[in-house]
């Protein structure tokens, strides 16, 4: 059975750039994010101390009301010499990525993406007691990194151009 993951955060900027970084290219916000040959991007995902590989696919943005969305999934990379425990804890994602703009203008970050958890029944079990917290520190580290990647590119966005030094009088 899939569990629910919903997770939001806060966004500093304007939220007119900040929804206009949204739907630029997700490489220009994804934390650390590389391409890769399928189009997807791969980079780390975070739960306290622990890191993991994923590759992440981002769809194309559409609105409702007052929220951008893009689909979002990413499913873990493991590599030759890639055999932690960490492997068999993060499953696969699957959601949608959301920015909304209030009616004061503030923009928060949402993540509502579902997962199944690992190993059956006993990993079910185990995700009800323990594993659904380090699910939803990852989700919840994961939009901490993307808002601060669409912050740094909406200021960008808002910074006004300079010709050069200004004249001196």
């Amino acid at each position: 059975m899939s569990r629910e993951l919903r997770t939001f955060q806060p966004v500093a900027g304007s939220a007119g750039a900040l929804a206009a970084a949204f739907i630029a290219d997700p490489g220009a916000w994804l934390p650390h994010a590389t391409p890769d040959r399928a189009g997807g991007w791969v980079l780390a995902v975070h739960a306290g101390s622990l890191a993991r590989t994923v590759r992440v696919v981002v769809g194309q943005p559409w609105h409702v009301t007052r929220t951008s969305w893009r689909s979002v999934s990413w499913e873990p990379v493991s590599g030759n010499d890639d055999r932690t425990s960490i492997d068999r804890m993060l499953p696969p994602l699957d959601g949608e990525l959301g920015i909304h703009v209030d009616g004061s203008g503030r923009a928060t970050l949402v993540l509502d993406a579902r997962y199944l958890p690992p190993g059956g029944l006993l990993g079910a079990a185990v995700d009800v007691v323990a594993l659904h917290r380090l699910a939803r520190q990852t989700g919840q580290r994961f939009l901490e990194d993307v808002g601060a990647g669409l912050s740094r590119l909406a200021s960008q966005r808002d910074a006004p151009e300079h010709a050069g030094p200004a004249p001196d009088d």
